[in-house]
C-alpha cells in the first residue's frame, strides 16, 4: 500500500482543523502543547515541520493518532 508524498500544508491544514474542532484559540492550543504561538502560525502554513514530541503532545491533547496527523487517514 502506497501512502504517498509527505505534504507539509495538508499536515497543517489538518492541525488547524483539529485545533479549531477543540475550541482552541493558536494561543491556547500552542500553550498546551508547549511551542510558541508563531512556530504553531508556520506549521499550520506548512511552513515549519515539527519534533516527534511535538506530535505526540499533539495528538494527546487533540485525541487522533499520529497517523491521522501525518497521512490524514487513521490506520487501526
Amino acid at each position: 500500500m502506497s501512502i504517498g508524498i509527505y505534504d507539509s500544508n495538508g499536515v497543517g491544514r489538518r492541525i488547524q482543523q483539529l485545533r479549531k474542532m477543540h475550541g482552541y484559540t493558536r494561543e491556547q492550543f500552542s500553550e498546551k502543547i508547549d511551542i510558541s504561538p508563531k512556530f504553531l502560525y508556520e506549521v499550520e502554513r506548512g511552513l515549519k515541520g515539527f519534533s516527534v514530541q511535538i506530535l505526540f503532545r499533539m495528538t494527546q491533547e487533540l485525541s487522533v493518532s499520529c497517523d491521522y496527523i501525518i497521512s490524514g487517514i487513521s490506520f487501526s
